[in-house]
């Protein structure tokens, strides 16, 4: 090769390493602080349009890993210890930002609450940490350079992000964003939790609730295990890790199969039933029913028939109908009684049932305290 063309093309070469080695330098402040597709209300997507109302949660998710990745990525990658060998300083980007936005230093200063010469400084700390100019002064004139555009871009993303992200805690703190998980017994499943959930999601709509259907034995435990925010059982509660508050009291029911000798009555005695196989919850899973009844019964001197154990209302309404015996049940029965099942009042003065909010004490939050307080101002009203 000529002495002349190996001249050219070593002059070419050693300019393309510079511009190679300038961009990669600017490729690593990019990387550094592009968080993915990072998009708020106040961006537009690349073809104008807004973005999808689920990215945010998204982009709210993506902002905390890349935040917590960093610096294992510059461990990583040598080449980034210069400018990643620290977590980013939200300060120094604050400031930055405010200097990108007016391009006058002393605006940038007032406007943040300090003085000049420790924002220059700032600046210029930042400048030499990622190696590159961010700021170029011409006639006294500030401009943006090629990395400071790049920076002013993800920089001014970066902290509406963490900004969304302070705001989005403070509403869970308070109890107005966040999860709730809420156990139910299956009788209050198809009337009164639905009631509860229209009146709670009209004063804390963004709060979602996570529901599970459950006995009251099992969503007692869960409650005191911490698995569960709050539980709807039919009261049984004695741990004292757990506060509890009535809220539904109801009076226990006969049912009868409708072509039943006793269906036609205005009311029945627990001596009556006393006579018919009975159709009762087992024990372990409803203690309070369990126990109610049998007591009842033990008052008037007499033993029932324990013939089926069922461990919901609407099955026992389904033995009922096909007639395997009688049941004794809350009054929220009637509201699933089929045409082959009357509900019939008892004649003796028994206990209500109480249905009751129950919730961990030492695990106790916001949002569960305001779930309270809307459903005990739900039913006092009504009461």
């Amino acid at each position: 090769m000529p002495s002349q063309n190996r001249k050219r093309f070593s002059t070419s070469r050693s300019r393309t390493a510079k511009q190679m080695t300038s961009l990669s330098r600017h490729n690593d402040i990019a990387s550094l602080l592009t968080l993915g597709p990072l998009r708020t209300g106040s961006h537009r997507m690349a073809n104008g349009k807004p973005p999808h109302p689920r990215d945010a949660a998204s982009d709210d998710e993506a902002l905390l890993d890349a935040l917590a990745l960093l610096p294992a990525e510059a461990a990583r990658d040598p080449k980034r210890d210069r400018i990643a060998g620290q977590r980013l300083n939200l300060t120094r980007l604050r400031y930055f930002v405010a200097v990108a936005e007016d391009l006058h230093f002393g605006r940038a200063a007032q406007r943040l609450g300090i003085s000049q010469p420790p924002l220059s400084l700032h600046i210029k700390a930042r400048e030499e940490q990622i190696g590159v100019e961010l700021f170029t002064r011409v006639n006294r004139k500030v401009f943006l350079t090629a990395p400071g555009r790049i920076l002013h871009q993800q920089a001014a993303r970066l902290l509406d992000h963490v900004q969304r992200v302070d705001h989005i805690m403070q509403g869970v703190g308070a109890g107005e964003y966040g999860e709730l998980f809420v156990g139910c017994v299956p009788s209050a499943m198809y009337d009164i939790l639905p009631k509860i959930m229209r009146h709670y999601r009209s004063l804390y709509p963004k709060v979602h609730l996570v529901l599970k259907e459950g006995h009251t034995m099992d969503i007692t435990e869960e409650v005191v295990e911490g698995r569960l925010d709050i539980g709807l059982v039919w009261r049984n509660v004695s741990d004292p890790s757990l506060g509890i508050q009535p809220i539904v009291r109801q009076q226990f029911s006969a049912l009868v199969p409708a072509d039943h000798r006793l269906a036609g009555k205005a009311e029945l005695s627990l001596r009556e039933l006393a006579e018919e196989p009975l159709i009762l919850p087992p024990r372990r899973v409803s203690p309070y029913h369990y126990d109610h009844i049998i007591s009842a019964f033990g008052k008037q001197g007499l033993s029932p028939r324990i013939e089926y154990e069922v461990p919901t209302i609407l099955s026992q309404i389904g033995f009922v109908a096909s007639s395997f015996g009688v049941a004794i049940s809350p009054s929220v029965a009637r509201r699933f009684a089929t045409d082959g099942v009357c509900v019939i009042p008892i004649a003796e003065e028994m206990p209500p049932v109480i249905l009751s909010i129950v919730w961990n004490k030492e695990r106790d939050s916001r949002a569960g305290e305001q779930f309270r307080e809307a459903v005990i101002g739900l039913f006092s009203s009504e009461s």
